[in-house]
């Protein structure tokens, strides 16, 4: 439907998911796979090799920089893509120490689950544009990828608005007609 890559996420208690899932997933597709989970350690990273993901999610509110930074390097290792999640911008540059990550600002708060795309607004300018900038959450409308794409992002998640539609790939093509143009 338009999609370049796919976000699967595996965790269990929480979202209901599973590295099954991605596999499944994986099965089925050949554009990049992205694992979206709570990834805090190095085993996590090789087990998402081995259910064939491209890329991993990590998250950098959620771990010290050494920690953000040994994942970064094992996922290296393991031939996968960083998408680094930042919500300030005191965590742009604890990103900014994996120079090859992607940069995903996520709209949504963590501690309330409420977005803002004012989040993506404000951080946009922060982000270097020598650097993939990924917009996260929030978005529902051709209006709004088309803003922040003009604000320098290069790539948007979204998961949510087309979760909730009853035609997910009609919600997408939707989003995606004509936004690269």
């Amino acid at each position: 439907a338009g999609a370049v890559a796919i976000s699967v996420l595996t965790e269990p208690h929480f979202f209901g998911g599973s590295g099954t899932d991605l596999e499944k997933v994986r099965d089925a597709v050949a554009i990049p796979i992205l694992r979206k989970d709570f990834i805090s350690e190095t085993y996590q990273v090789w087990e998402s090799a081995a259910w064939g993901a491209d890329a991993i999610l990590v998250i950098a509110a959620a771990l010290a920089p050494d920690r953000l930074r040994l994942l970064y390097e094992t996922a290296r290792e393991a031939g996968m893509e960083t998408l680094i999640e930042i919500h300030t911008s005191q965590e742009i540059e604890i990103a900014l120490s994996c120079p090859e990550a992607l940069l995903g600002v996520n709209s949504r708060n963590l501690q309330t689950l409420v977005t803002d795309l004012n989040v993506a607004r404000s951080l946009a300018g922060m982000l270097p544009r020598n650097r993939v900038r990924v917009a996260e959450s929030g978005l529902r409308s051709r209006r709004e990828i088309e803003e922040l794409r003009a604000l320098g992002y290069d790539g948007f998640l979204i998961g949510e608005s087309l979760l909730r539609h009853a035609s997910p790939g009609q919600a997408l093509r939707r989003l995606v007609r004509n936004s690269a143009e």
